[in-house]
């Protein structure tokens, strides 16, 4: 069995910081450390101070300020970015230059569709593997879900509606480019694409309510078309105290939600023959809850690590690619273009791949 030399770029939260003793893991670095194939032998990161907590918890002494000596210096074959994603694009480039076999990268991907493509065509042109953390990817509800709506356990999936609150770390957040969308409803509309497939166009708003600091949004409602014919609403804030994400998916026989409301399967069951004297003009069913089957507890972050290792030596697509990772972003320029087209509806893939949040700022909006 073969053992990666593997590094940490990034020493912040879900870098290293999140982190029980044991490891769970929840974080790259526990990943890392946990995984039987890979050896945790490096880290970088701009801020000396999380740094040695990272040394210190790993008992790593590989410790850098800058990841391009990292990378020239610990011939390493794979590796965790963790950074604000405005830094993505330098850091898997100068990996791949150095020779990485295998990425595993934070969500969003990038800032701009611009460097998404190009985070993707470096990874393509090298060989190398590039796994993007929608971290639901490799969760075991997500998962039971796709293969319950396959089998048709709510017949034909009709909509969507998703919900993500509060879950922007605002007010001890300081990158001025991720507003909610960017931050964390990459994951809805990853879940959205897993369900429904790649999305036609987009309606949608985004602007700010309460004109804090940072010239992002803080609500956002949008309203998605796929060329499946499914549709889906998402609404994305942080202007609660609370902490809410989860996703509906409704069919023609029944609904799935799951998290923010507990994992539910409601089935349309025919309840008129409990009826003391059924009316024949009730043509409806009822929904009523089923037993949503029992998955086992498991860290998505291990199984993206441990996938990526299977990827490098078996050949294959990790569950969230890099296209992925650039759909789920591009999801969020549209939103923001359409709010620059005075909330008209925008046809996707987008040709324009710069990024719409800084035109928005251009143009006043922010």
């Amino acid at each position: 069995m073969n053992t990666y030399r593997a590094g940490l770029v990034g020493c912040g939260r879900i870098g290293t910081l999140w982190e029980t003793d044991p490891p769970t893991p929840l974080t790259h670095a526990g990943a890392l450390a946990v995984c039987s194939q890979t050896e945790l032998a490096a880290g970088a990161s701009r801020g000396n101070e999380h740094l040695q907590q990272f040394g210190n918890m790993w008992d790593v002494d590989a410790l850098y300020l800058d990841y391009r000596e990292m990378f020239a210096r610990e011939k390493l074959e794979i590796v965790c970015v963790a950074t604000h994603p405005g830094l993505h694009r330098d850091i898997v480039e100068a990996a791949v230059d150095a020779g990485a076999k295998g990425i595993l990268c934070e969500k969003p991907l990038a800032l701009s569709l611009e460097d998404g493509d190009a985070i993707v065509a470096a990874c393509r042109a090298s060989g190398c593997v590039l796994s993007v953390n929608h971290s639901r990817r490799w969760n075991p509800v997500f998962i039971q879900a796709k293969e319950m709506l396959d089998d048709g356990a709510i017949g034909d999936l009709i909509s969507m509606f998703g919900i993500c609150q509060g879950v922007k770390p605002y007010p001890a957040w300081t990158a001025d480019e991720e507003g909610p969308l960017i931050h964390d409803a990459v994951h809805t509309f990853d879940l959205f694409r897993i369900y429904a497939g790649d999305v036609k166009s987009v309606v949608a708003t985004a602007h700010r309510r309460h004109r804090h600091e940072f010239r992002v949004e803080d609500i956002s409602e949008a309203i998605f078309s796929f060329h499946s014919g499914v549709s889906a609403v998402c609404m994305a804030n942080e202007l609660t105290r609370y902490a809410r994400f989860g996703i509906e998916l409704q069919g023609t026989e029944g609904v799935l939600s799951l998290e923010y409301s507990g994992n539910q399967w409601l089935l349309g069951v025919d309840t008129t023959d409990r009826l003391n004297e059924p009316d024949p003009r009730i043509e409806w069913f009822t929904l009523e809850q089923q037993p949503f089957p029992a998955t086992e507890e498991a860290s998505s972050i291990l199984l993206a690590v441990e996938e990526l290792v299977h990827c490098i030596e078996n050949g294959g697509e990790p569950s969230s690619n890099g296209e992925d990772g650039v759909a789920s972003l591009e999801m969020v320029m549209a939103i923001y273009e359409s709010q620059r087209q005075g909330n008209c509806p925008v046809e996707l893939p987008l040709v324009d791949r710069a990024s719409q949040l800084y035109m928005l700022r251009d143009e006043g909006h922010f």
